[in-house]
């Protein structure tokens, strides 16, 4: 009897302990289920949040000139995947996409992307929907008016697709943050200095390349500053144009102030030549033009940094700029009409007072004058632009690249 009662015991104990294990996990699955589900619904939250949250950025993007349609996504998309778009788009709307048109790079890039990160919608456009760049602001201005035209006028789209463009450069420049900077716009025939807020300084017409010797956009900046410089000219100039009339008489190289150097930089007297042997194929010397008024640089040079042999510079045609509105004539180089004010503004001091470009000392060497630091140049091709009081421009497609 007794033994009876023990096993009872014994056995009304087991299951309790089983039945104590046993609640245990059905109430640690239950947690479980229940925390599944509140992870699961919290993930959609999430995903719903991330969506709405590139929904508004896209609409703002899309207000400011840039295809969203790179931005769309699938109904089967990831939290991550919409995160990645964000900060992709994120970045384009403060730092452009580079220009297709830009050949050289020459400026280093100052690319923040730690901000993404910590962004929400409210942040985003306070950071980028109020940029103090004055002509970024009024292009975005006459860009949606454009639009709203474009609902009962589709001829304006075309319009659209080249401001657009603009406005992806003027973004591209924030990828440079720089404080002040020249911006030579070729369609224009124009060069402004511009600072942080848009501010224009020293405005000024320009001459650069004739279609078939277009000037390359770029970004690069001006390494110092050549006063009475020499005008090294390129070989495919003395060889296709200078040669021919080189052969035909030697008193070309005088009238035009040339001189003829060897391999080791020697003054080569032009009468030793045997002009009648050299082609483009052999050509051994170098032509440079001597410095003084006649010289086809003038007496002021903007050295850039580039492989493509192109400046800024003063000019001996001065008169250029007035008797025609033909500014694209040169072989590629930028001529620019007030050669003295920019290379004030850039030095920073009054180096060259207003009577410099009047005296034309004769029997000058090239003197380099050092710049403060460097300073940026944007060599660009924009068919749409704000002009200084703010209106929109069209300016005429040269190079025929906005087709």
């Amino acid at each position: 009897m007794d033994t009876r009662k023990i096993w009872i015991g014994v056995a009304v104990l087991a299951g309790l302990v089983v039945l104590f294990f046993v609640g245990r996990e059905v109430i640690s699955w239950q947690k479980g289920k229940r925390e599944e589900t509140n992870n699961r619904e919290q993930a959609i939250r999430n995903l719903s949040l991330a969506k709405q949250n590139l929904h508004q950025i896209c609409r703002y993007a899309d207000s400011v000139g840039i295809d969203t349609s790179r931005y769309a996504i699938t109904p089967s998309v990831t939290r991550e995947e919409v995160a990645d778009k964000i900060a992709q788009l994120m970045m384009e709307v403060r730092y452009g996409k580079k220009p297709s048109r830009v050949v050289f790079s020459g400026l280093p890039e100052a690319i923040d992307s730690s901000w993404v990160g910590k962004a929400d919608t409210v942040f985003f456009r306070s950071l980028l929907g109020n940029t103090s760049f004055a002509p970024y602001n009024q292009l975005v201005g006459h860009y949606n008016r454009l639009r709203n035209l474009a609902k009962t006028n589709p001829a304006v789209a075309d319009s659209l697709r080249l401001i657009r463009q603009t406005l992806n450069f003027y973004r591209y420049i924030n990828r440079f943050e720089p404080e002040r900077f020249v911006v030579v716009n070729i369609p224009a025939g124009e060069l402004n200095v511009f600072d942080q807020s848009g501010k224009r300084f020293v405005p000024m017409k320009v001459v650069a390349g004739k279609k078939d010797k277009r000037t390359p956009c770029m970004t690069t900046y001006i390494k110092d500053i050549v006063a009475y410089p020499y005008w090294n000219v390129p070989k495919s100039i003395v060889t296709k144009e200078m040669l021919p009339k080189i052969q035909k008489d030697v008193a070309f190289l005088y009238n035009q102030n040339l001189e003829v150097l060897d391999s080791r930089n020697r003054v080569v007297d032009p009468e030793e030549v045997d002009w009648e042997s050299l082609s483009e194929t052999n050509f051994p010397y170098r032509i440079r033009q001597a410095s003084g008024c006649d010289n086809a640089l003038g007496l002021i040079k903007f050295d850039l940094e580039n492989p493509l042999a192109i400046y800024l510079h003063d000019t001996n045609g001065r008169d250029i700029f007035t008797v025609t509105n033909d500014r694209w004539r040169s072989h590629g180089c930028v001529r620019v009409q007030k050669p003295v004010e920019l290379a004030n503004f850039v030095l920073g001091k009054e180096t060259f007072d207003a009577g410099f470009m009047n005296r034309c000392l004769i029997d000058q060497k090239p003197q380099t004058l050092s710049i403060p630091k460097r300073f940026p140049v944007f060599i660009t091709y924009n068919i749409a632009d704000v002009d200084a009081a703010g209106k929109l421009r069209f300016y005429n497609d040269v190079y025929e690249l906005g087709k």
